[in-house]
């Protein structure tokens, strides 16, 4: 059971839910959003766009809260650029290949982290810079009349968690420099991002909160982490008003009514015991990874949930209690009564919005590497080669082109709506504690496909739940489904209660147990579907049983490669117990 989790991101103030409710209902299919059906997007800079963090944080939020809007996303980064260009070039090249290629509607650019030079404000520098920058300006203007641009106020240099090189820091220098382009921006009525002030109230707030684990965030002080990027994609995207809604559901329970449905449709209303609904939504959760350390102090740090990622679940009239919410049949979270008449904000949990908005996360991942092949491994190196190589070239370079494109198609088939079967029922009393000792405990196993790479040998049973090569158990990586690992308990003895768990790698799908006195006929006593990419335990609670042998058979595995390849499977430890009969 889910309970708590995440801390305060969960519950969802009245405040937040009344504006949330009035932004959805603008929300409509994007409008009033800054992004249009049909646009193309460039996003040019420098090293910290080279990442391709927040500018696909960007392409994802897009995707999934707008999963009808056809929009085309380009990342044109490249480290140590400045206005002048750099390593991909002169910037007039940068901007014909980079950028007018394309022809995009909408262009964001962020530099100015190389061009102040690291060092004190120095006015030639800086003229340099405004140069450049006008230049920019007026090359694409000029090329792509009508372009709506977007100048970014470049993110932070930390002087926040270290101490700054020389009075005031650089990163007073970088503000300078985006207040130039600014008001460059506000002369020629284009749109202007902030992305260096949110980033460092973040980074303040973090440092009171945990100053060894902030100095990560950024840390190298220039390229933030992914906590980084997704506080500067909330500025972005608040630039170009996107809303801050996925769905806002509030159900009455005891008036078995919907109170309000905003960007989804609620169907199917049911409260007689539990109560139940399906929903269509109109977009998904933004995909992130609340497990990394440095993203889950970046959220807590900010405003970033409220900002751009509130999917607002409210059900009043129940009776005093806890309940389980289930979505699709799968437990999203226990909450008391008072915390679900609160709200639950549902972007913060584990439900089939959010595995569904990760594929989309993937699929974005996918064509933005194929790109990044097609540009910077192709494209780039061979304009420079014979005369009868850049002729082939535009051949291979479509060819990558159509292939991307069917990647994009999947992504965009990947955001759309799915019905939701909702459930909110009185949550079952745990089972108590299993009594006694761990009868497994370092007890001797078999594995039908065993590990030859020396990971986790005795893993399995020696007690400890680290996810590591020494203590985590792994089987060998044969493309042979089912697998088994058998632990000998050395003697028949009653057991009621199996514990086991898996590690936030691999691809372990699901492990079901089974238990034998002979270790020939075996009875199946329970099966369970583990989460990928999440470190996970499941307690197995049955009647009593005489067993001798347990098995842990692995039938299948997830498709997707996490850490390791998926013919893997892990199980972080096995614990049995015989102190407990189920009723």
């Amino acid at each position: 059971m889910l309970s708590f989790r995440h801390g305060a991101a969960i519950l969802v103030g009245c405040a937040a839910l009344f504006s949330a409710a009035g932004a959805a209902r603008a929300q409509d299919a994007g409008g009033g959003s800054y992004l249009k059906d049909g646009d193309v997007v460039v996003f040019y800079g420098d090293s910290i766009t080279d990442q391709r963090l927040y500018t696909t944080f960007v392409e994802n939020y897009i995707v999934t809260r707008f999963p009808h809007l056809n929009v085309r996303f380009i990342h044109s980064g490249w480290g140590g650029d400045r206005v002048g260009g750099g390593g991909g070039g002169p910037i007039d090249r940068r901007l014909q290949r980079d950028v007018f290629a394309y022809k995009p509607t909408v262009m964001t650019i962020m530099l100015a982290m190389n061009d102040g030079g690291y060092r004190p404000f120095d006015q030639g520098i800086f003229d340099t810079f405004s140069n450049g920058y006008t230049h920019i300006f007026d090359s694409v203007q000029k090329t792509l009349p009508g372009i709506r641009m977007t100048a970014i106020q470049p993110s932070p240099y930390d002087d926040v968690t270290h101490a700054p090189n020389f009075p005031e820091g650089y990163n007073s220098v970088l503000i300078r420099y985006g207040q130039f382009a600014k008001e460059l921006a506000q002369r020629n009525n284009q749109n202007i991002a902030d992305l260096n002030t949110p980033v460092v109230a973040m980074l303040q707030k973090a440092k009171e909160i945990d100053p060894g684990l902030a100095s990560k965030i950024l840390p190298d002080r220039v390229h933030p982490g992914p906590g980084g990027h997704l506080i500067m994609a909330e500025a972005l995207l608040k630039s170009w008003n996107s809303p801050a809604i996925v769905t806002n559901v509030e159900i009455d329970a005891a008036g078995k009514r919907v109170v309000h449905s905003d960007n989804t449709q609620v169907t199917e209303l049911k409260a007689a015991g539990a109560v139940s609904w399906t929903q269509i939504d109109g977009a998904l959760p933004m995909p992130i990874d609340f497990r990394d350390s440095t993203v889950a102090l970046a959220v807590k740090s900010s405003n970033v949930l409220d900002a751009i990622d509130m999917e607002p679940l409210k059900v009043t009239g129940l009776p005093a209690g806890s309940y389980d919410v289930k979505i699709d049949g799968s437990e999203a979270g226990t909450f008391t009564q008072d915390q679900l008449a609160q709200g639950i904000n549902l972007a913060t949990l584990r439900t089939p919005m959010s595995q569904q908005a990760t594929k989309v996360a993937k699929l974005t991942q996918q064509h933005n590497d194929l790109h990044f092949f097609r540009w910077r491994q192709i494209q780039v190196p061979c304009m420079d080669h014979s005369r009868a190589v850049q002729d082939a070239l535009p051949t291979l370079l479509a060819a990558l082109d159509g292939e991307e494109a069917g990647i994009v198609a999947q992504q965009h088939s990947a955001a759309q709506p799915m019905p939701h079967h909702y459930e909110v029922a009185v949550a079952l009393p745990a089972p108590p504690p299993p009594a006694g000792a761990n009868i497994a405990l370092n007890k001797k196993y078999e594995c039908s496909d065993p590990n030859t790479y020396n990971w986790g040998i005795g893993g399995l049973t020696d007690g400890s739940w680290e996810g590591t090569n020494q203590h985590c158990f792994a089987s060998g990586d044969a493309n042979t489904f089912p697998k088994t690992a058998t632990i000998d308990l050395e003697k028949v003895t009653p057991i009621s209660d199996v514990m086991l768990g898996v590690p936030g790698f691999g691809s372990t799908k699901t492990i079901t147990v089974s238990v034998s006195e002979d270790g020939k006929t075996f009875t199946d006593v329970g099966s369970y579907v583990f989460s990928q990419r999440n470190e996970e335990r499941h307690r197995y609670n049955f009647k009593q049983i005489p067993a001798r042998y347990l098995r842990l058979t692995y039938p299948d595995h997830y498709d997707e490669q996490a850490d390791y390849p998926p013919t893997f499977v892990f199980t972080t430890e096995v614990e049995v117990y015989n102190g407990i009969e189920a009723k």
